[in-house]
């Protein structure tokens, strides 16, 4: 009996040790669109840190290869743009960023983002974003390169502009959130 009692304290006691490791982040969505045929979110969410809250816009995974050729091999790392602290901030920064559906072919503007696992981190760089019209779609490309590759994601105007019409309406609800 003293062997089985012996052995619940050391189990309780590893278990309260476990207990102290730092907290998981928590990402709180706020708007969430499926684009290229359902294969890939375009998500805006909250990841509070420290008390205060910060926004990001997640366009997803970015392929890797050329300007013109772009292959999807990379299912985990996400491309994060930081958008702001509160949702009036976050919905300015998209509203600047739709703003690029409206400039001629291959404008580009550059922003700060972050290419990560999961969850943004603070290794912050820049990324190009490409007003791209092709056919009859007019499309932004949000691009980084690395190692002499560009990667890079693309996304339409129609699920843009859903996305922050959703964030829109979400703030709507949400008047007392900052």
């Amino acid at each position: 009996m003293k062997k089985i009692i012996s052995v619940v304290i050391i189990l309780a006691m590893a278990m309260g040790a476990f207990a102290q490791e730092k907290k998981i982040p928590q990402r709180l969505e706020l708007a969430e669109i499926e684009v290229n045929d359902g294969q890939e979110n375009l998500e805006v969410f909250n990841m509070p840190k420290d008390g205060a809250n910060h926004y990001y816009l997640s366009v997803g995974h970015l392929g890797i290869g050329t300007d013109i050729v772009q292959v999807q091999v990379d299912p985990i790392y996400e491309l994060f743009i930081p958008l702001g602290e509160t949702v009036a901030d976050a919905i300015e920064t998209l509203k600047e960023i739709k703003g690029m559906y409206k400039t001629a072919r291959r404008s580009t503007m550059e922003i700060p983002g972050c290419l990560a696992l999961a969850f943004p981190n603070d290794n912050i760089e820049t990324v190009k974003v490409t007003y791209r019209k092709i056919l009859l779609s007019n499309m932004l490309e949000f691009s980084v390169e690395r190692e002499g590759f560009v990667r890079a994601t693309y996304v339409n105007k129609i699920e843009f502009s859903s996305l922050l019409s959703s964030v829109k309406f979400y703030h709507k609800i949400h008047k007392n959130e900052p």
